[in-house]
């Protein structure tokens, strides 16, 4: 493993005195001037965000289109008996006539489209919830890390032991009785 080190060390320190290869500024700056002039290029002068954009294009065109049939099948009127041609009608002996009653055809209910919804029933989903407030996202913070010294802030009692022996130290720090305080803040 010591001979590892060596050699790694003495590798890093050739490197590090290595110089560079002649004129590998210019092709630098010729590679980075290369990119700036690519970067600001109208869309079609570069090639693989034209093809990029004309399949994107002509995929959305495609879902629209299906999308569209789709929703004109759905919506066809279900009564095709205008459209189907005239059957003569044979005879039928009575006792079949009899058997089997002839309920006449109602057309298919067609469904009311969508704006037709009164708003009250439309809007059926909840709103989606509010953003945290930093105070929230405090609390969650301190929920998450479980230290009982953070948790114990929480708790109400602790909290007026805390704010009590805030304020002592206040008042000896500036000499202060609790009356003179009082009547101070008052």
């Amino acid at each position: 493993m010591k001979d590892a080190d060596r050699t790694i060390e003495r590798l890093l320190a050739a490197l590090r005195d290595a110089e560079p290869s002649t004129g590998i500024e210019h092709r630098l700056l010729q590679a980075m001037e290369a990119r700036e002039a690519e970067a600001f290029a109208p869309l079609w002068r570069r090639p693989t965000a034209l093809a990029t954009s004309l399949v994107t294009a002509l995929a959305i065109t495609a879902v629209l289109i299906i999308a569209m049939a789709l929703h004109q099948h759905r919506t066809a009127p279900a009564d095709t008996r205008s459209h189907a041609p005239a059957v003569q009608r044979t005879t039928q002996p009575e006792a079949v006539a009899q058997q089997a009653p002839i309920t006449p055809r109602r057309p298919a209910q067609r469904r009311h489209p969508v704006s037709a919804v009164p708003e009250t029933q439309a809007a059926s989903l909840p709103a989606p919830p509010l953003p945290l407030t930093e105070q929230e996202k405090l609390l969650l913070r301190l929920a998450h890390r479980r230290n009982p010294e953070d948790t114990a802030i929480l708790n109400p009692a602790v909290q007026a032991a805390q704010s009590a022996k805030t304020t002592e130290q206040f008042q000896q720090f500036f000499a202060i009785n609790p009356t003179e305080m009082r009547s101070q803040l008052e």
